[in-house]
């Protein structure tokens, strides 16, 4: 609610409040076909809220903020809500990286995925992560066409890679191996 981003509103103390907070967003497409009659319209909106929250993040002191907005999953829907939802994201990009500059955001994207990404998406989201890297505040991670199951195939490849060349025994496979691949 505060227009700088500055002034804290929850009574938690400052040393109880979490390092890391996560959100999914989920929900915009109900809730733009239920208010508006367009799936399209929730999107935009949900995605208005974006920068909002992260400044509501940053005066409660949390640390970083990691938003999943966009899963794997999400390339099986209707080819023409993609395209709007990559419209969407092309615009916010341009958008958070002066929000997140000004603010001192360090944005990261994190993705299983990213060869489907079109390249305009792609160029967006290279200057807002480029552009913001020397930014020291709080980290936030967006997570674009990123699905924890391709996360753990992928890990799971790179575990058999190191086998293969000889870099990792494999009794030495546990969850701390695999962990340090995800």
């Amino acid at each position: 609610k505060s227009e700088e981003g500055t002034k804290r509103e929850s009574d938690v103390h400052v040393d109880l409040v979490p390092r890391h907070v996560a959100v999914i967003m989920d929900g915009n497409r109900r809730y733009g076909k239920a208010k508006y009659g367009s799936a399209t319209r929730g999107h935009w909106d949900g995605s208005s809220k974006l920068v909002e929250f992260a400044k509501w993040c940053i005066a409660e002191h949390i640390s970083v903020l990691t938003v999943y907005a966009f899963s794997s999953e999400n390339w099986k829907r209707d080819p023409s809500e993609i395209a709007s939802l990559m419209q969407i994201f092309t615009k916010y990009c341009d958008e958070l990286r002066i929000e997140a500059i000004e603010r001192n955001i360090k944005i990261m994207v994190l993705s299983t995925d990213y060869e489907k990404v079109p390249r305009h998406v792609k160029d967006g989201v290279k200057r807002m992560v480029d552009e913001t890297q020397h930014c020291d505040g709080m980290i936030m991670n967006i997570c674009l066409s990123y699905g924890s199951r391709n996360e753990m195939v992928g890990a799971t490849k790179l575990v058999v890679d190191d086998v293969l060349e000889g870099k990792l025994d494999p009794k030495d496979i546990d969850e701390q191996a695999v962990g340090e691949r995800l």
